[in-house]
């Protein structure tokens, strides 16, 4: 069976906008209906049964995990920073995947200022790199390894919109918009 996807109270399935905060199996998905803490938004049929495929919360929940206290953010996960990176190495450009067709593109996460010297696993140190770049960077900055990135990590807050597999990203607040 497939991921359920979990959002924060207050999404709205018919903009397809809210805070996607993880994704979780249908066994578990259920168990949380059952005890109330989240409803069922989108439903499916599998194997002659009625199954939850998108989650609400019932209770918003608390952003103190969140950077930047008091503001919304996306669900913070590894995928997420691939999904805000567009799948593309911070380093060189080239594209990623978690099924590359060689070894080297392989979809990894980097911390820029590495966490062997104090880096925290955030929005703002991390970025996606292929396994090449990620390896000879190794445990360095990217200005002692030669290495430049291609742009800035950033939170990307507020919004975004799921539809189909691609994550459009909606930043409210700065001049940036990623899609």
């Amino acid at each position: 069976m497939g991921q359920v996807r979990v959002f924060n109270k207050g999404y709205d399935p018919f903009t397809g906008i809210g805070e996607m905060l993880h994704t979780t199996s249908v066994r578990h998905a259920s168990g949380m209906i059952r005890r109330g803490v989240a409803e069922p938004v989108e439903l499916a049929i599998v194997e002659d049964r009625i199954v939850p495929t998108v989650l609400a919360l019932t209770r918003e929940l608390s952003g103190a995990w969140v950077e930047g206290i008091g503001q919304r953010s996306i669900g913070f996960s590894y995928r997420a920073v691939h999904e805000r990176d567009h799948w593309s190495c911070a380093y060189c450009g080239r594209s990623v995947s978690r099924t590359p067709a060689c070894d080297a593109l392989l979809a990894t996460v980097d911390h820029v200022l590495p966490s062997s010297r104090g880096g925290e696993s955030s929005w703002l140190n991390l970025v996606c790199a292929c396994k090449e770049c990620n390896n000879r960077k190794a445990d360095r900055t990217p200005e002692e390894a030669g290495m430049a990135l291609r742009f800035d990590p950033y939170d990307p807050s507020r919004a975004y919109r799921a539809a189909g597999g691609h994550m459009e990203l909606i930043i409210v607040g700065t001049d940036r918009i990623a899609g």
